[in-house]
């Protein structure tokens, strides 16, 4: 809790750059080994990192999309599938967020691509997402369901681009799960230089979704699961995760959007952390209900990875590489 008489400092919501919209679906590059890169816009606000690129759908766009590892599957907005006209599919199905849960629509995409690299037909969701689908917002999360699919992404903060190391592939069977780091090496395309921190990474695919989580360390507390998340413009930690492990609190309090609420959330500073033994550089974090909406500890989010320059996210490998040259 706070000091008695001192009153939390609430930041406030902030607005992230779009990728420029003259670029319309282009500046997708196709690499000498089969790999391609796009072009991505990172902006820092207040500390706060995210990741956007263009998405084009039925030929019409751009559409602003956040680049999110910890959404299992891509999500539009409710808006922009009513201007786009998308079909729904069933009835809505539950979807779990940073401590918040909602109902969301399922549809589908046919033709559609990121920054002119063409994706599969593929099952989404739509619903309303607080701070989304307005003038100067994003319109949709492009998630680990897509990104898995080419078996590994390279996101470059500091160059402002997503590579992929080949085609897209079949995505594995639902219900598999990497457990453990694959003998094969991380694509070397995606590598440019020793990395600073090769963690394994579990990977557990479902129809249409894709998880991935490490293990993270706060102090000397047992190792627990964090989502490497590039969706979270600031890394977080479960409210009872903090309370357990004594977290201190930074008297601050963060307003945040998340895919269904957007909330005050209380911050605390880490410590000392470390993912699979390597230091992370201390920082405050937010504070949020996350193990029973989304079953995981924490996030390591966008603010904390981008201090590496770079990110792999291995899915077929079973590795998270942080600071990869």
């Amino acid at each position: 809790g706070n000091k008695a008489g001192g009153h939390p400092k609430t930041a406030g919501i902030v607005q992230f750059a779009l990728p420029p919209a003259g670029q319309g679906c282009t500046g997708a590059r196709r690499l000498a080994d089969g790999g391609a890169s796009i072009p991505v816009t990172v902006s820092t606000r207040q500390s706060q990192v995210a990741a956007l690129a263009n998405v084009c759908i039925d030929g019409k766009g751009p559409f602003p999309f956040v680049i999110d590892t910890g959404a299992q599957g891509s999500v539009l907005a409710a808006s922009l599938a009513t201007r786009l006209g998308l079909p729904k599919i069933g009835q809505p199905v539950p979807i779990g967020g940073a401590g918040c849960t909602a109902r969301a629509q399922i549809s589908s995409l046919t033709t559609w691509n990121v920054a002119g690299l063409a994706l599969k037909q593929q099952f989404v969701t739509y619903l309303k997402i607080p701070l989304f689908g307005g003038h100067g917002q994003p319109d949709g999360l492009l998630g680990s369901d897509v990104w898995s699919r080419f078996g590994a992404m390279r996101l470059d903060f500091a160059r402002g681009s997503v590579t992929v190391p080949g085609p897209e592939r079949p995505a594995p069977g639902p219900g598999t799960t990497i457990r453990r780091p694959s003998a094969a090496p991380v694509p070397a395309v995606l590598l440019r230089g020793r990395p600073a921190v090769v963690a394994p990474m579990t990977v557990t695919s479902q129809l249409g979704s894709t998880a991935i989580s490490v293990k993270v360390r706060l102090g000397t507390h047992a190792p627990m699961d964090f989502t490497p998340d590039t969706g979270a413009s600031q890394s977080a930690v479960d409210t009872g995760v903090a309370r357990q492990t004594g977290l201190a609190s930074a008297n601050a309090r963060v307003r945040q959007g998340t895919v269904c609420t957007v909330a005050a959330f209380p911050e605390v500073r880490t410590g000392p952390w470390s993912v699979a033994g390597h230091p992370l550089r201390p920082q405050v974090v937010g504070v949020t209900g996350l193990v029973r909406t989304t079953g995981v500890s924490g996030l390591v989010g966008a603010d904390q990875m981008s201090r590496f320059g770079s990110v792999i996210f291995d899915y077929a490998g079973g590795r998270l590489v942080l600071g990869a040259g």
